[in-house]
């Protein structure tokens, strides 16, 4: 199930949980880069985060079976969106 298949109320109290552990985490660990893999991930980051220290929110593509695009090359996809952010220096 995907959060936009759940209940508003539903989605929205998932939302608020998994919003404040990101910050929490973030604060803690002071995190300056996150990677959000697919949109859905990159817009919550993005909210989450808003007023939050300096913290990059970079995407990659969702592995999702119903992405015909990532059914293909998800790999080599990925690895030239994390090259373009800037961050495959980080995963050698």
């Amino acid at each position: 199930m995907t959060p936009p298949d759940l209940p508003a109320d539903t989605r929205r109290q998932l939302n608020t949980a998994c919003d404040k552990a990101l910050v929490d985490v973030v604060r803690l660990l002071r995190v300056r880069i996150i990677v959000a893999v697919g949109k859905y991930a990159q817009r919550r980051a993005n909210t989450a985060l808003r007023g939050v220290a300096d913290v990059n929110v970079a995407v990659i593509m969702h592995p999702s079976p119903a992405n015909p695009a990532a059914n293909k090359a998800w790999t080599e996809i990925a690895r030239a969106q994390l090259t373009h952010a800037g961050l495959m220096d980080y995963l050698h």
